[in-house]
C-alpha cells in the first residue's frame, strides 16, 4: 500500500502531448521487468525510450542487459539490510547481517545510495557514517543496540495495544463520511464508481484454450534464485499443470514437453507437463521465475518456461489500480518441443 505501481510508473514514462512532464530515467533496484511486468514488448519499448537507465542486481538478469549502467549489488549473505519489523500480537524486530564479506567488485544497496546522494549534494539526507551506525541508532530508540541484536537476531517487544480496535469501541468510528463500516459507498458512487461490488463475468477461453494461471514455488524467491546452484538442484525448472480430462483429450503425458501458445500467438519456451487433478479442468498451472534467455544465466538459460512471456493482456483495476495478469489463455504445442 505504501509503493508506486509498477503501471503508474509506465503510465508515467510514455511520452503523451497532454502530460507536462514524463519520466526519461529509471533506477532499477533488484527487480527483473523484462520477466515481472505484463506485456513485454510494452515494457521494450518504454526501456528504448529512455534516455539513461540504471540498473542493481546481484544477478546478470535480462534487465542488465538494457542497462547504460549496473551497479553490482551484494548479496544479502554479504551485507546488512534495513530492520525488519513485524507487528501483530507479539511485535517483533529483526536483523539481517553479514554472514561473510562481499565477494568481487559489488557493494550493498545503503552504501551506493549514500555515495551518490553524497557526490549529487545530498548528502545531508544520509545522516550517518556507514549501515552499522544507521541501525545502531534505530535500534537504541526502543532500548536495544546493534551489539546485542548482532547476538539475538530477533527481539520480541511488548505489545502496547489492544489486538483488537480498542477495549471500549462506544467511540470508536472508521474514516468514512458516516463514521461506520459502509457496505455502500457514497464516495465511489459520487466517482461513477460502482457503490457495492457488483459481479462481473470473467472472460472464457475458445475452444482449446485454457486460462493461464501461475504462482510461486516454496524452493525459490520469485526469479531471482533459478541460478542458485544450490536450488537449482532442488528445482531446476517449472512444469505446466494439465488436468487428466484435458491430458486425455491431447494425449499429453507426464514428463513430455510441449510449448504453450496464448491468444496473441506468443509462443513459450518448452515445458515438462504434469498431469495432476490439483488444477481445474478449463486453467493450466505454472510456477513464476523460469525461462530464462540471458547466457550469463549458465545453469538458469531455457529451463523451463516463462509466465512472463505469455502474458500480454492484463486488466487494470480502475479504482485502486491493481494489475490483474490471470487474464491470459493459453493453448499447446506439440509439434516442435523438442
Amino acid at each position: 500500500a505504501n509503493e508506486v505501481l509498477a503501471n503508474g510508473v509506465f503510465d508515467a514514462t510514455v511520452v503523451r502531448p497532454e502530460v507536462a512532464c514524463h519520466i526519461r530515467g529509471w533506477i532499477v533496484n533488484g527487480t527483473n521487468l523484462i520477466s515481472t511486468l505484463p506485456n513485454r514488448q510494452e515494457t521494450l519499448k518504454l526501456i528504448d525510450g529512455l534516455d539513461f537507465m540504471v540498473v542493481i542486481d546481484t544477478m546478470p538478469a535480462e534487465i542488465t542487459g538494457y542497462a547504460d549502467v549496473v551497479l553490482p549489488e551484494c548479496t544479502y549473505l554479504e551485507r546488512y539490510d534495513d530492520l525488519r519489523i513485524s507487528q501483530g500480537k507479539e511485535p517483533t524486530v529483526a536483523l539481517r547481517m553479514p554472514a561473510v564479506e562481499p565477494k568481487y567488485d559489488t557493494k550493498p544497496g545503503w552504501w551506493m545510495a549514500k555515495t551518490l546522494a553524497t557526490k549529487m549534494g545530498l548528502g545531508d539526507y544520509f545522516p550517518w557514517k556507514n549501515i552499522e551506525e544507521y541501525l545502531d541508532y534505530r535500534l537504541k530508540g526502543i532500548g536495544s543496540s546493534l551489539k546485542e541484536m548482532q547476538k539475538i537476531g530477533v527481539k520480541k517487544l511488548p505489545a502496547d495495544a489492544s489486538i483488537y480496535f480498542a477495549d471500549d469501541l462506544s467511540d470508536f468510528s472508521v474514516d468514512t463520511d458516516s463514521g461506520l463500516i459502509e457496505l455502500y459507498s457514497e464516495q465511489l458512487a459520487e466517482l461513477n464508481f460502482d457503490a457495492m461490488p457488483v459481479y462481473t463475468e470473467h472472460e472464457k477461453p475458445e475452444a482449446g484454450f485454457y486460462r493461464l494461471i501461475y504462482g510461486r514455488a516454496p524452493t525459490h524467491t520469485f526469479g531471482r534464485t533459478a541460478n542458485n546452484p544450490i536450488l537449482y538442484e532442488t528445482m531446476k525448472e517449472n512444469d505446466v499443470w494439465v488436468h487428466p480430462s484435458v491430458a486425455k483429450l491431447w494425449g499429453l503425458k507426464t514428463g513430455q514437453y510441449v510449448r504453450l501458445e496464448n491468444q496473441d500467438g506468443v509462443v513459450s519456451g518448452k515445458i515438462k507437463v504434469l498431469v495432476t487433478e490439483r488444477i481445474r479442468h478449463d486453467s493450466v498451472y505454472m510456477v513464476h521465475g523460469f525461462g530464462h534467455v540471458d547466457k550469463r544465466l549458465t545453469r538458469a538459460h531455457n529451463k523451463g518456461a516463462s509466465d512472463s512471456q505469455l502474458i500480454t493482456k492484463y486488466k487494470v483495476d480502475p479504482i485502486m489500480g491493481g494489475t490483474g495478469m490471470r487474464v491470459n489463455f493459453v493453448t499447446f504445442k506439440l509439434e516442435d518441443a523438442a
